[in-house]
């Protein structure tokens, strides 16, 4: 099982980056075409990307404007990560109106690493993209 970290700087406070990571409506503007998002601990994560792939999870730790920790997997059991198998935590810092996202996803299987860093750079870019609008 393997481990990656993502850093990107997004041009908003963490309160609005915050929202959508945490918001079915926030998800839907830059990772999902259908979204539900129960930001507290043990509240269901799913969203389904345009090209039909579902993500199932749930939140484990959620601190507002701050971090949220949650468990992640595919349905169908996708690139050999069935639902609730990783952990991604995602931690926000604000300074000057921007925010800092680091994420850290961990136990992917190696087969998987590439196709989720590379989702995770994009994803996050786009978010990025939204919120700065």
């Amino acid at each position: 099982m393997t481990d990656f970290r993502h850093e990107v700087v997004i041009d908003a406070p963490a309160a609005i980056v915050y929202r959508h990571l945490t918001t079915a409506a926030g998800l839907l503007c830059w990772i999902a075409a259908e979204a539900q998002a129960d930001p507290t601990p043990g509240g269901e994560l799913r969203w389904t990307h345009h090209n039909g792939a579902t993500m199932l999870g749930r939140y484990v730790e959620v601190v507002p404007d701050q971090r949220i920790v949650f468990r992640y997997g595919w349905e169908g059991d996708l690139m050999g990560v069935p639902p609730e198998s990783t952990l991604v935590e995602i931690d926000l810092t604000e300074h000057h109106g921007r925010t800092t996202v680091v994420l850290h996803h961990h136990g992917l299987p190696d087969t998987a690493v590439d196709d989720h860093r590379h989702g995770w750079q994009h994803f996050l870019s786009e978010l990025a993209a939204v919120v700065a609008r």
